[in-house]
């Protein structure tokens, strides 16, 4: 369960890349702002960061105690969050069309996923995420922002010491914790030589709900009809998550 990743990308990927974005990375307390103003707009729900240290010259940031909020009328709070994430950006590409951001490092993120009878949190974010893709597409950038975003690229990406939190209304117990393995995702973007932010993190954001959803189904806890129907009808599950769903069922 512990593909803490889902939310943690969402949080990185999405709130950083528009901040580095709508102003030059130099002033932290501006960065924060930004990733808490766009990140709520295009997740629909309350982001917050306690603090951004950025060094233009090294291209090295780190950004302290990042959390994003469960959506209406879910819960479960916060869905994501995690004490630290660290990236290192190409300081040549800032002024470029596309950014490169060397590596990323989300630091024991802890995801909670909220199952109900009508859906869950993590595919609500997702829902947003897909309706921020189409604002892009649409060339509706915000006005304070003169033309469109910058494009990103990232290179590496890992989560390492992650932990997901199932809950469900029938889950007996009602939750259950699993341990993530260190994810590694790489050439993020690097075939579309650039992703513009939403469409980015929806790149991310499919394998690691199937992740979230495998955490889920590996849980020792017996899944109510309700949270099993949810799960048998995601549209982003591999075959994988459709094989361990159908095992579970002929228990």
């Amino acid at each position: 369960m512990r593909r803490g990743l889902t939310i943690a990308m969402i949080g990185i990927v999405l709130l950083f890349c528009v901040a580095i974005v709508t102003v030059y990375l130099s002033i932290g307390s501006v960065i924060t702002t930004t990733v808490e103003n766009y990140g709520s707009a295009i997740t629909q729900t309350k982001v917050t960061l306690r603090e951004t240290d950025f060094s233009p010259t090294t291209g090295e940031a780190e950004l302290l105690d990042l959390t994003v909020a469960s959506p209406q009328p879910y819960k479960a709070q916060p869905a994501f969050l995690t004490p630290r994430i660290k990236m290192q950006i190409d300081p040549q590409t800032v002024n470029e069309e596309t950014i490169i951001i060397k590596r990323i490092e989300i630091e024991a993120p802890e995801i909670t996923y909220e199952i109900t009878k009508s859906g869950d949190n993590l595919r609500v974010i997702r829902t947003h995420i897909k309706e921020a893709m189409t604002v892009e597409a649409q060339d509706l950038y915000p006005t304070d922002r003169p033309g469109p975003p910058k494009k990103f690229i990232i290179d590496d990406l890992y989560i390492t010491n992650a932990v997901v939190i199932v809950q469900a209304e029938d889950l007996v117990g009602k939750k259950a914790t699993a341990v993530l393995d260190n994810l590694h995702l790489e050439n993020l973007g690097r075939k579309e030589n650039g992703l513009y932010p939403a469409a980015l993190i929806e790149k991310i954001y499919g394998p690691l709900l199937q992740a979230t959803t495998l955490a889920a189904l590996s849980t020792d806890l017996n899944l109510s009809d309700q949270a099993l129907n949810i799960l048998r009808g995601a549209s982003d599950e591999t075959e994988e998550v459709i094989d361990r769903i159908r095992n579970l069922l002929e228990k």
